[in-house]
């Protein structure tokens, strides 16, 4: 009698838990949709802050958006200047503490603006010749996993050209062994794009120091991908001729 008693309060605990995870998460959706920025962040930091939703992947979700979104606002207090990098470590947790990959499959619309965002700021940076900056954005890459095939191949393209091609090559080597199993057919716009942007700057580098038959090698990985897209096709003459 006196385990069946316990057995129904815990049942209740547990319920009254699942509700209230499920209100706290509904109350964040809700200032999301009303565009109070700070709220948002100061309300899903107070949950990735507390041990019971800590490595819980969905207030991190909130915290990038809201950091991201008000990264945008010219006035914005002091608090928040770094706040387009917090964006996307906060990111990396919600990816980090997502084991079943749902939340990334339920907030993948943004996870995609957050990469292309970056490959904006990126692809500025490699055409002004400023690559050590690039190199730096790059690095935030990885924060969407450690074995991200876009970032290996641009880091490799980034170190050769900050003058550690050591380095740079087993990038590039770690990243063919994965494009090998990749199914980049599946992938996202965003990984495509990034890919592209990835592949052609190694294979740019390679070029740039003479080394035309690996810089092609480079241009062939993606041309099964991209052979139809016209920019591919305008930077694989720019390699090849």
């Amino acid at each position: 009698m006196k385990m069946k008693k316990l057995i129904t309060a815990l049942t209740a605990i547990f319920l009254t838990l699942t509700v209230f995870s499920q209100d706290t998460y509904e109350n964040l959706l809700i200032i999301k949709a009303d565009g109070d920025w700070e709220k948002l962040i100061k309300k899903a930091e107070r949950y990735t802050n507390k041990s019971s939703s800590s490595k819980e992947p969905e207030p991190y979700f909130y915290l990038s958006y809201g950091l991201y979104q008000i990264s945008f606002q010219a006035e914005r207090g002091e608090e928040y200047q770094g706040a387009y990098k917090d964006a996307f470590t906060a990111m990396g947790k919600m990816l980090r503490y997502d084991e079943s990959g749902e939340t990334e499959s339920k907030f993948n619309e943004f996870i995609s603006e957050l990469k292309l965002s970056l490959l904006e700021i990126i692809q500025n940076e490699v055409d002004n010749e400023e690559y050590r900056r690039a190199f730096g954005w790059t690095m935030r890459l990885y924060k969407f996993g450690r074995d991200y095939i876009p970032a290996l191949y641009l880091e490799g393209a980034l170190r050769t050209r900050n003058n550690d091609s050591t380095t740079g090559r087993n990038k590039w080597e770690e990243a063919d062994k994965l494009m090998a199993e990749a199914q980049v057919e599946s992938w996202s716009d965003a990984d495509k794009k990034l890919l592209m942007l990835g592949l052609y700057q190694s294979a740019k580098a390679l070029k740039d120091m003479r080394q035309i038959s690996q810089a092609k090698q480079m241009m062939d990985l993606g041309d099964p991908y991209f052979g139809d897209i016209k920019f591919w096709q305008e930077n694989y003459d720019d390699i090849v001729n």
